[in-house]
This record gives C-alpha cells, sequence and structure tokens, in this order.
C-alpha cells in the first residue's frame, strides 16, 4: 500500500519524515493520530504493538474427520496457461 501525501508546511513534513524513520512501518492508524496530534498541538507519541502480546494461535476443529481425498480445487481447468492468460485479459480490461 502506497500513501502519498502534499505537506505545505515544511515543518511538518520534517517531523513525519523523522517519525517514519524512526518506526521503519507506518499503519494507517498511527498516520492518522500523527497528523491529529498537530491539530492538538501536542507531542506525538506512538508505540508499536507486541505482535508476541497481540496475536491469537488459530486451533482447527475437525469434529467430522472428513475424507477430502476426492477434494481437487481447480481439476476442471484442462490448460492453466490459457486459463491465467484469461485471468489476466479479464484484469487489465
Amino acid at each position: 500500500m502506497v500513501i502519498t501525501l502534499k505537506i505545505d508546511n515544511p515543518d511538518i513534513e520534517k517531523e513525519l519524515t523523522h517519525f517514519v524513520k524512526q518506526q521503519k512501518e507506518v499503519s494507517v492508524e498511527a498516520l492518522r493520530n500523527f497528523l491529529n496530534s498537530f491539530q492538538n498541538k501536542e507531542k506525538f507519541d506512538f508505540k508499536k504493538k507486541d505482535p508476541k502480546k497481540h496475536s491469537r494461535k488459530i486451533t482447527y476443529i475437525d469434529e467430522e474427520n472428513e475424507d477430502l481425498s476426492d477434494v481437487k480445487p481447480y481439476a476442471h481447468i484442462e490448460d492453466s496457461g490459457q486459463y491465467i492468460h484469461d485471468l489476466r485479459r479479464k484484469r487489465n480490461r
């Protein structure tokens, strides 16, 4: 994702550049909070969330023990090259 900003104020531009270099990765929420801090005229401090604390393990429950050996995705496609070519042609229209 790329976000383009036009900033006419050199002070804000300098602080934003410093903020982005400090963070290395900037979320939309962090950027919004940074820009809102100028309206409130207060120092902005944004801390990244620790992924270990804010993540959880996904567990899959296999209650029915289904036999999925006969499931073959994209089995209806005979020529994969032509299929991809057609998909790209539809996307680029």
